[in-house]
């Protein structure tokens, strides 16, 4: 019996090992249930890189730099860590793992250490579920009044997601490794974050992603874009919001906006211009939104009603900017 009890003792001192050393390892990146589907699959985490088909997400905040300004030292830094901890919970509870935090900024992925089916899905819903949040937030820091500026009231945060083959894996030097991401998956998916400004959106997807969960959600056909550093164009969508939970006023915006997008890829500028006008007209310009996508398009359509792009324009417009 002492033996049996030895082995058994000896056995789980070994489980329980092995489990210490994964929550180590990646307890601060992943949930505690994806550390435990890894001890389960027996998948122990490999040094240096895995290449796999992933799903990359970058988000920031909106102007942050005006909030220093506006913030003591103490105040901002009770803000953003008030502000980060809602958002990586919400990241861990929909199966992210957590890169890294640069400042106010949150880079995470999806698909590694453990594997996650439906990976684009989750990384969407994490998403959605990030703006709902801040919404509740910005409702407390309004009922707080005086104790936060108007420029907390009105926070907003980018988001940029993609889809495709990266490189994960522990990385960096002898003295210090971080498990992250790299390749060229992941660097679109921060451009689509950068320029989401540009188009006045706060949720810009890649088409890979886009076309994995496409039914799952509601969408806006953005753009066939060139993001600044890249020489290939990508279609790009915004995320409006989970399926069968259509926003206030988007039933006759995202018809109206189709249309007008319509007219641009026919080349059919004057009446474009109309139309985009109209959805305009449709567009919700809430505190802190600068332009929005029907707005983008009208400068762009009379650049091409003055310059035409060629029957053999492919409908690609390539940024200028980050």
């Amino acid at each position: 019996i002492s033996t049996y009890g030895g082995i058994f003792l000896y056995n789980f001192l070994i489980v329980e090992k092995d489990k210490r050393f994964l929550k180590d390892t990646f307890g601060t990146y992943i949930s505690p249930e994806l550390i435990d589907q890894m001890f389960d699959a027996k998948e122990e985490p490999s040094l240096g890189g895995e290449e796999g088909l992933h799903t990359a997400f970058f988000t920031d905040i909106q102007s942050f730099s005006g909030f220093s300004e506006k913030l003591t030292a103490g105040d901002l830094v009770e803000l953003l860590n008030d502000y980060l901890t809602e958002m990586t919970d919400i990241l861990l509870d929909n199966k992210g793992t957590l890169d890294k935090y640069i400042g106010d900024a949150i880079v995470a992925f999806y698909g590694a250490p453990a594997p996650v089916n439906n990976h684009e899905y989750w990384a969407c819903l994490t998403a959605v579920k990030m703006q709902e949040r801040l919404a509740e937030l910005r409702e407390k820091w309004q009922a707080e009044g005086d104790r936060w500026p108007e420029i907390v009231h009105h926070m907003q945060n980018r988001i940029g997601i993609n889809t495709g083959k990266m490189v994960t894996g522990n990385m960096g030097s002898a003295m210090r490794m971080n498990y992250t991401m790299m390749g060229d998956t992941v660097n679109l998916a921060a451009r689509l974050e950068a320029s989401a400004k540009q188009y006045g959106v706060y949720i810009q997807v890649a088409e890979e992603t886009y076309k994995a969960c496409k039914d799952k959600f509601i969408w806006r056909d953005l753009d066939y874009v060139i993001v600044m550093g890249k020489t290939e164009p990508a279609q790009v969508f915004e995320l409006v919001a989970e399926a069968g939970n259509m926003p206030n006023g988007y039933d006759k915006l995202i018809p109206a906006y189709d249309e007008a997008i319509k007219l641009y890829r026919n080349q059919e500028w004057e009446k474009a211009i109309e139309a985009f006008k109209s959805s305009d007209s449709l567009e919700d310009m809430f505190p802190g939104r600068k332009t929005n996508p029907s707005r983008i398009y009208i400068p762009r359509c009379e650049h091409y009603r003055d310059n035409p792009p060629g029957d053999k324009w492919d409908g690609s417009w390539a940024l200028t900017k980050k």
